[in-house]
This record gives C-alpha cells, structure tokens and sequence, in this order.
C-alpha cells in the first residue's frame, strides 16, 4: 500500500476512504497522522447536536430496554448514530451491531438476565455452584438465552437495510470476563487460587463456545453477501484480521495470573480468528508484560483516563493499533475534548496504529467540561506534523 494521505470524508461515500485508511492502520503504515472519529463529545457541541450511542445513551425515543428489545427501535437508532457520525469528519465505516451488552454468554449458560429501563441488562451469576458442579458444565447451544435474540437481530439487521450495510461482532465479551459473570466476580477470583482445575474447566468451555457464536453469526452476515466486521467496538476492522474481545476482569488479578488464566484463552481465539484486539476498562497496565505473550495482538482499546495514557503509547506505540477514548474521566482529568486530544497527539511519539476516538461515552462529565469544536478538532488532527 502506499503512504499518501488520505483525507476523511464526512458522509457514506467517503467509507472507500476510510477503509483505505484504516487498513493501512491495521497494518501500521499511518505515519502521516492519527485516525480518528467523533462519538459523543459532551452536552455542548459548537456548530451541531451531541451523537447518542444506539446501544449505551440513555438519550432518545422511549426507554434503553424499549429499544433494546425492539429490533426495529435498535436498528433505528443504530441508523440514526451512522447518519450524525457520517456528516462528520473521520475515518467511519457505517455498520450496525446487534449488541445486548454483556448478557448474551451468560444467558446462555443458563444465567437470569434483569432487563433495567434505563439502563444496559444485566445477569445474575448461577447461585449455588461449587468447583464439582463447575466441573461438569457443559457447553450450551448459540441460540440458548438472548443469544437467539441477537442471531436473529442479525438477519433481522440485513433484511431491514436491503443487506447493505455491514455487521458488526455481537458483544462476546472475553474469557475472563464471561467466566466472572457466569460463576459470579468474588467466587471466579477465589476459584483461580483455591480451586483451579475448575477455573480452567469454565474458561475453556465459554472460549470454545465464543468461537462457536462468532462463526454462527458470521455465517448468518456472509452467507447473506454482506460484509462481517470481527468487533463490537470502533475502529472499523477487516474480516479476517482477528477478532475483539474485553477484558475487563484483568485489572483484578496479576500479571502470573494473567499469564495463566487469560492467555491461554484469548490465545485460542486468536489462532482461530487470525489475531485479537483487546478492550479493557480500568488500569491494566500492569499486564504490559503478560500481553506481551498474545499471539497475533491486533489493537488495544482503552480509556484515556483510566489507564494512564502515556505508558501505553510509550509502551505498545507502533507496535500494536492503539484506540483510545476519553473514559470514566476520574482518575485522569481532561479540561475538555479539545485538551483531551491535544494531550494524546503531544504524548505519542508515532501515529503508526493510533486511532483517536474523541468520545466520552460513559464518562462523568460536569457542568465544567467545555463546548467542541469538532471542527476544530478535526483540523487538530489531521494537520499534526509527520511522526515516524
């Protein structure tokens, strides 16, 4: 590929553009700038409205649970987000994900899903599991719980857009994490001490059944001739190029523990899916060493703020796809976007692999955080000095 730069579009026609680019991203030939693109900036925006997330804004027509539960609502508002982050510039291939949160692997294991109105659901852990009952779980069906729901969300999603528009990797969440839910956070960690054998016994059967739910979903888009995005999250990834995972449950434990419960896992997904790309909530800093043992490690996907910045661009940058967002805003504080992006441009010594997602989805934002110019902060970026 070559090393011109591309300039991003803001409307559909510019998704050519923006796969050029972040192709050339995947494969960390973006010397000449950052990508980037804009979610939700904050209540006040210079020139425009705020973007709601479909899947995480308690924003918008009837409650999170009306629209969650209603394919066409979902798809709607999905739709909707694409046609606001679209007019804008960056680097955004329009796509919808049929995505219930964190539910869909424990449902299926036979966990009780609470629907909150305004809120994502949530599972409760199976009650009364010891390491002998743990021993003889086994592997449930892809269409056991809301996993049915979100299979035919899926042929739902293509029928509903003429299969024109790609699709995006339901929320499988991790190994560690789909575990954590499923026996439940406080017993999952005393398993990995006290009772191992178990902990191996779930983490290897909610990995084996990932795989399975990626490739029945995938099946689904691709047998209809449409394109298949491996992840939930953004940026935009190429089918083939791995798959996205969170691993949240990692800021709990240690690197050792890392190296034992969680690597072996993600490692058997990313064989199978030719690579992986890792979210995290939290501080997972100290697993800079244990991630060094992931094969094929595509991206990681963090927040600014909560995992201290700096060390993981001097760390992983230009090595790995870096894609960060604001965050929680708590341990780190930003005196708006602006600063936000200035800050990240000024500490990253390449922009080989780095996306700017300027995004504070989720974050505790106040009366002080300022107005965007997203304008302003489109300029920012794609005016930065070369860095190889």
């Amino acid at each position: 590929m070559g090393d011109t730069p591309e300039t991003p579009h803001g409307s559909r026609d510019g998704s050519v553009a923006a796969r050029s680019f972040l192709s050339r991203m995947w494969h960390l030939e973006n010397d000449e700038r950052p990508g980037f693109m804009f979610g939700y900036v904050g209540p006040r925006v210079k020139g425009g409205a705020p973007i709601r997330s479909a899947l995480f804004s308690t924003e918008g027509v009837g409650t999170v649970r009306d629209r969650l539960q209603d394919a066409g609502k979902f798809l709607d508002a999905q739709l909707k987000e694409n046609e606001a982050v679209t007019a804008l510039p960056g680097d955004v291939v329009p796509s919808v994900c049929p995505a219930l949160g964190v539910v869909g692997i424990p449902s299926a294991f036979g966990c009780e899903v609470v629907w909150w109105e305004d809120n994502l659901p949530a599972v409760r852990p199976l009650a009364g599991l010891d390491p002998g009952r743990i021993l003889e779980m086994k592997k449930p069906s892809v269409r056991d719980g809301e996993l049915s729901r979100v299979l035919d969300y899926t042929a739902e999603f293509i029928r509903k857009t003429g299969a024109r528009v790609p699709v995006r990797l339901t929320d499988i969440q991790g190994p560690l994490d789909s575990a954590a839910l499923i026996v439940g956070h406080t017993e999952f960690l005393s398993l990995l001490t006290m009772h191992p054998a178990a902990a191996h016994h779930v983490l290897r059967l909610v990995t084996e059944f990932a795989i399975d739910l990626v490739k029945a979903q995938r099946e689904i888009v691709r047998g209809s001739g449409v394109e298949f995005v491996p992840s939930m999250f953004q940026p935009w990834i190429p089918d083939g190029f791995g798959v996205s995972v969170a691993n949240d449950e990692s800021v709990m434990i240690s690197a050792a523990m890392h190296d034992e419960f969680s690597v072996p896992y993600i490692n058997m997904l990313s064989e199978e899916f030719g690579g992986v790309t890792i979210h995290s909530c939290g501080d997972w800093t100290h697993q800079f060493r244990s991630l060094e043992r992931v094969r094929h490690l595509r991206g990681l996907e963090f927040g600014a703020s909560e995992a201290p910045f700096q060390r993981v661009l001097d760390y992983f940058g230009g090595r790995t796809v870096l894609a960060c967002r604001v965050g929680l805003h708590r341990d780190i504080h930003f005196a708006g976007m602006k600063e936000y992006v200035a800050r990240i441009l000024h500490t990253a010594r390449t922009f080989r692999g780095l996306f700017i997602n300027v995004d504070v989805t989720n974050g505790i934002v106040d009366e002080t955080w300022p107005e965007t110019d997203m304008e302003e902060i489109a300029q920012m970026i794609t005016s930065v000095t070369r860095r190889a």
